[in-house]
């Protein structure tokens, strides 16, 4: 049934009660947030406590352009664990442990990596391994002899890049 008495007046102010409101939501969920500033680990400190007390030796990038962001950095129980964010966003981590037998240590970083050859670089050969789905790209590598470690270097990104981001170790 029809109200007889309505007005144009009446159409607008229904029309405000459903737009505003919609206008409002539209605003609300359409911003877009900024990007979250990642905190910076502070990586020197880390490496330096990690070289002074480490079974191992201690590998850490070196020379990064200043681009390079360190955003976490930790040696506990004799395990370093470093992780860089690139310019272009990418992450890459470096862990070690002490220890040649470490299967459980390279299972958990790899996230049950599947083998795939092997690559050298400075001068140490890695085995080449690559998460089950496909993003993350691993090289890890075993030292038996002198001070035994295991080192696993992750990378979302190609084995190339990997491969690139552990030339920097030292």
């Amino acid at each position: 049934m029809r109200n007889q008495r309505a007005t144009g007046r009446d159409m607008l102010i229904s029309l405000a009660v459903i737009l505003v409101p919609a206008a409002l939501i539209y605003v609300m969920f359409s911003r877009i947030p900024d990007e979250p500033e990642v905190p910076v680990a502070p990586l020197q400190t880390v490496v330096e406590n990690a070289r002074e007390k480490a079974p191992f030796q201690v590998l850490s990038p070196t020379n990064l352009p200043d681009d390079w962001k360190p955003v976490r950095a930790r040696y506990q129980q004799d395990e370093l664990q470093l992780g860089l964010l690139s310019p272009e966003k990418v992450y890459f981590e470096v862990k070690q442990r002490p220890g040649a037998n470490q299967s459980g240590f390279v299972k958990t970083v790899t996230r049950e990596g599947v083998e795939e050859g092997s690559s050298t670089v400075i001068g140490r050969t890695w085995t080449r391994m690559v998460t089950e789905d496909g993003r993350s790209h691993c090289l890890v590598n075993v030292v038996e002899k002198g001070k035994p470690a295991t080192t696993v270097v992750c990378g979302d990104a190609s084995y190339e890049a990997v491969e690139a981001f552990a030339s920097t170790l030292a």
